[in-house]
């Protein structure tokens, strides 16, 4: 075994201390950053709660799905589980309702946008099936109209409406399916255009609705400019 001594050899000693000392220096500075950033970690994510995966995508639309039964009877839904599939294409995810059975029979239908004043009404469709509620339509006060581009109902309250066409049911089942279709055309009353001709979002009093608390959240003002606000901080 090799051990320390005097004279060169003990020099070797003293420099293989120095070594050692050197390299456990290094060591507990490493491993005392270390322990830094684990603090800083979890320092900064303390204030955050966890959730088990759920279905919180925010904001969630509130969409009024118009239809008409085989005998032409006026029928709408609320559904939130909706969006922009294509430039021309929207998805909506369906349970099986009136509306589904109405679609099997005609494929086209419109999607209205809810606002703070239909509320009451746009919820109250949502809640309750035209399957075993014949007055449904009648209880919520709406002005009803045929579409102009498509078979299916307007209801003339709401600012925006899109007359859309099914193009896909994707995953059909007894359950439901996704409904893939056809954005036809696109209504808006006049009281909600912009200066430039175009619908004005701002003016519509659209709602949201909040998955987490079960309630309806009225969108705000207008906060920048979209694809020209981020271009600060090129």
């Amino acid at each position: 075994m090799w051990r320390l001594g005097k004279g060169k050899d003990g020099n070797k000693g003293k420099n293989m201390k120095r070594i050692i000392a050197i390299v456990c220096l290094a060591i507990a500075i490493t491993a005392n950053a270390i322990a830094q950033q684990a603090k800083d970690v979890t320092n900064n994510t303390s204030n955050m709660k966890s959730f088990k995966s759920t279905a919180w995508l925010l904001p969630q639309p509130v969409l009024i799905i118009g239809t008409y039964d085989k005998e032409g009877n006026p029928n709408a839904m609320n559904a939130a589980w909706g969006g922009q599939w294509d430039m021309n294409e929207i998805i909506i995810s369906l349970g099986s309702h009136q509306t589904t059975d109405n679609l099997a029979v005609n494929p086209e239908f419109t999607v209205a946008f809810a606002t703070a004043e239909t509320m009451v009404a746009s919820d109250y469709v949502g809640i309750v099936s035209g399957r075993n509620t014949p007055d449904k339509m009648e209880k919520t006060g709406w002005t009803i109209e045929k579409a102009p581009n498509v078979n299916a109902p307007i209801f003339k309250e709401f600012p925006m409406t899109l007359e859309c066409r099914v193009k896909q049911k994707i995953d059909e089942s007894e359950t439901g399916y996704y409904l893939v279709a056809e954005i036809v055309n696109i209504l808006c009353d006049e009281k909600y255009l912009a200066e430039d001709g175009k619908p004005d979002v701002e003016k519509m009093g659209l709602i949201t609705f909040d998955p987490v608390h079960h309630a309806y959240i009225q969108l705000g003002k207008t906060v920048g400019k979209a694809f020209s606000d981020g271009k600060q901080l090129k």
